[in-house]
């Protein structure tokens, strides 16, 4: 290993420890009462180390928007492959119930609802830095299908958001409200199932 190689692999290894330390003490004592200054210690690294990668809260907070929608520009997220919808729409609908489900899901959406009014920098690093490059992949599929044929859609944007909603409104939604509420993954592969049919009913083409 080169020397550059070991100082990129601490820088990594830092700033994981500083994502991993922001998202407990988001989570612990919410967005207001956080500081930079609790995270560098709660992390182990330096708080001038911090604010190399994370200059100001708002940043942070978006990267760990990022980091929970793997929504990261520098990642290459290979798109299904096209010509088969339902396949494609299935492996993209179960992946966004699995991000929905992810344990720290619920709970930062609920810091974020809490504390929006005053900090409306959340809502924004939840929809820009994380929904928003979601949402342009799943666009991005949808258009590869319509350029090979199988699907005929006017608006892709509303198309997608209405692939999405019919999954979140099912699987996410009530157990925000309800955190007693439990949804078998039988339930999870049935709601995505007929999130795909839908679509495709709507905006298949025949061949």
């Amino acid at each position: 290993m080169t020397v550059e190689e070991y100082r990129d692999r601490i820088m990594l290894e830092k700033k994981t420890a500083a994502l991993e330390a922001a998202s407990a003490c988001f989570l612990k004592d919410g967005y207001d009462r956080t500081t930079l200054a609790e995270v560098a210690r709660v992390a182990g690294i330096s708080t001038g180390t911090l604010f190399k990668h994370f200059p100001t809260k708002a940043v942070l907070f978006g990267a760990i928007m990022e980091r929970m929608w793997e929504a990261d520009p520098s990642v290459n997220v290979a798109l299904p492959p096209t010509g088969a919808p339902v396949t494609g729409l299935t492996q993209i609908g179960m992946d966004y119930a699995a991000k929905l489900r992810q344990p720290t899901t619920e709970p930062f959406f609920r810091v974020i609802i809490a504390e929006a009014q005053r900090f409306p920098e959340l809502a924004q690093a939840l929809f820009e830095r994380g929904k928003v490059p979601y949402l342009k992949r799943l666009d991005a599929y949808i258009e590869s299908e319509i350029a090979a044929g199988t699907l005929e859609v006017e608006d892709v944007s509303l198309a997608g958001r209405q692939f999405l909603g019919m999954i979140n409104d099912v699987i996410f939604w009530p157990r925000f409200l309800d955190a007693t509420i439990v949804i078998p993954d039988p339930e999870v592969k049935r709601v995505v199932h007929e999130a795909v049919l839908t679509i495709v009913a709507r905006y298949g083409r025949q061949a």
